[in-house]
């Protein structure tokens, strides 16, 4: 690739935020178990909420809440976390619609005022939840690739990261509402887009990287579109299908050749247009 510009801009800095949320529905109550509260502060880690009873009580025995006066600022912050959390559960267990801010304000142990000081409106707290979603994507996927010399295999790493959030039930059925109801969500679709523009920005520089062509428009117009074909090859399908209501997948092990089927085709058809060279 001597004497070849590669461009296609700078590799975009991806931007961290929150760990993983793990929730599930249990008998009648939901059953979320809150392990994204890392670094100093932690009290809620493993907390089950909506069956113990304790709800804005048990938080102030673990010292979210000061009794009798004003919350610190740790522990607002911890209150701010907790309501993306279990919104994200409800949400993501009952749907949007049938999901409100007094059921989340309930299962938490506050008032709607609480929420409602945070979020105005239900809307803009499931647009909250969908940035962490997003936030937490950019991470797991910044976590490791970042590292990996050879663009190759940095662009194998990052799919397969992807392809294993995407496969989250929390992601699945973020998508679905979003799909559902497009129109009312039109706003937070696009913040989504925008949100998660940076990882489509890495992937294609390192796509630029592997095909070696002069960086010129038309180029990374090329690229461009091949990065979004190539990572649907990965994705499309095992989305579709839990979309569906199907799993993809009977096991870690069908997955994993699922995958590398899919790498084997993608990296065939990088081959081939390194051989034909750039449109321009």
């Amino acid at each position: 690739m001597a004497g070849c510009t590669v461009g296609y801009g700078t590799p975009a800095r991806l931007s961290t935020s929150l760990p993983p949320l793990h929730a599930r529905s249990g008998g009648e109550a939901s059953v979320v178990v809150i392990s994204l509260f890392g670094g100093k502060g932690l009290c809620l880690a493993h907390r089950v909420l909506g069956q113990t009873g304790t709800g804005l009580q048990g938080l102030m025995a673990d010292g979210v809440v000061h009794a009798g006066g004003r919350p610190s600022h740790e522990a607002a912050e911890e209150l701010d976390r907790t309501v993306i959390a279990v919104a994200t559960a409800e949400f993501m267990r009952g749907g949007y619609a049938a999901t409100s801010v007094e059921h989340i304000a309930k299962v938490i142990g506050c008032s709607k005022a609480t929420i409602y000081r945070r979020y105005p409106s239900k809307k803009e707290l499931f647009r909250a939840v969908v940035h962490e979603r997003c936030q937490h994507m950019v991470a797991i996927l910044h976590n490791q690739s970042g590292g990996i010399a050879d663009p190759m295999d940095a662009i194998k790493d990052m799919l397969r990261r992807f392809l294993d959030f995407l496969l989250v039930p929390e992601t699945v059925e973020t998508y679905r509402i979003l799909i559902m109801d497009c129109q009312q969500f039109a706003s937070i679709t696009a913040d989504l887009d925008r949100a998660i523009e940076p990882l489509h920005q890495r992937m294609t520089y390192l796509l630029g990287q592997v095909l070696g062509w002069p960086d010129t428009p038309a180029n990374r117009a090329e690229v461009a579109m091949l990065e979004m074909s190539l990572r649907g090859l990965v994705t499309g399908w095992p989305l579709h299908q839990m979309l569906s209501g199907h799993k993809p997948f009977k096991s870690d092990e069908d997955k994993d050749r699922f995958f590398e089927a899919s790498w084997n085709v993608l990296a065939s058809a990088v081959r081939v247009r390194i051989a034909s060279g750039p449109p321009a």
